[in-house]
């Protein structure tokens, strides 16, 4: 079962494909009501994934809120994968800004 929605789908598969043209285009979507993803491209090679979550602890990475959420950050690392990119080893808690957590990593680009 697949639970990145389909427009998130979309979204990184539009990022793979500006990949092929060397113009990789910026993403942002909301994978559950409390689970958004950004991924900004850096200089060619990598880009930063963000994830922001609203929730009342924020552990030390984002696979640490539970079975649910990993479920989700496993889907989109494999659908970034089959685009050739290689997904950070873990997301790591960044900042917390009020109920905000935002987590982040690098990714290398193909």
């Amino acid at each position: 079962m697949n639970h990145v929605p389909d427009d998130v789908i979309d979204s990184i598969d539009a990022f793979g494909e500006s990949l092929l043209g060397g113009s990789p285009v910026q993403v942002e979507g909301r994978l559950r009501g409390d689970l958004r993803l950004r991924i900004v491209p850096r200089d060619g090679r990598t880009a930063v994934l963000r994830y922001e979550t609203e929730h009342t602890r924020a552990p030390p990475t984002l696979r640490d809120r539970g079975p649910f959420v990993t479920t989700i950050v496993d889907g989109v690392d494999d659908r970034l994968r089959s685009w050739g990119v290689v997904p950070a080893a873990a997301y790591e808690h960044v900042e917390t800004t009020d109920s905000t957590h935002t987590y982040g990593g690098q990714l290398q680009l193909p």
